[in-house]
């Protein structure tokens, strides 16, 4: 089996807002998610949802450049997860039971394959 990111992008960025029944809704959603992936052996990482702010730097010719706005950032990732999967195609069946895709019908998730270093 090899290791794939999944990224959230194009969430809520005011989901802690929300009816505290809303939010437990959802986080019970992630758990059950989440236990039905480490039953099965394909949950490496849970991740984390991301905090707002952060900081974007850029090597600039003169040293490196620190932006903390990220205006130039069009997409909001939201957080990251680990599985494993037996093929590309394995771990796009398994995201498609992710909670992300329910709770935010204009939200995307990105599968992406880890590289084995060594």
């Amino acid at each position: 089996m090899a290791d794939f990111l999944l990224i959230y992008q194009g969430g809520d960025p005011t989901w802690r807002e929300r009816p505290p029944a809303q939010i437990e809704a959802a986080m019970q959603a992630w758990s059950e998610w989440f236990k039905q992936l480490e039953a099965t052996g394909n949950l490496r990482n849970p991740g984390a949802p991301l905090a707002p702010g952060g900081a974007a730097l850029r090597r600039n010719g003169q040293g490196i450049r620190t932006d903390t706005v990220m205006a130039e950032i069009k997409e909001l990732i939201g957080g990251y997860s680990v599985i494993a999967a037996d093929s590309l195609e394995h771990a796009t069946e398994l995201a498609k039971g992710c909670p992300f895709l329910r709770n935010n019908p204009d939200g995307t998730v990105v599968v992406r394959p880890i590289l084995q270093m060594g």
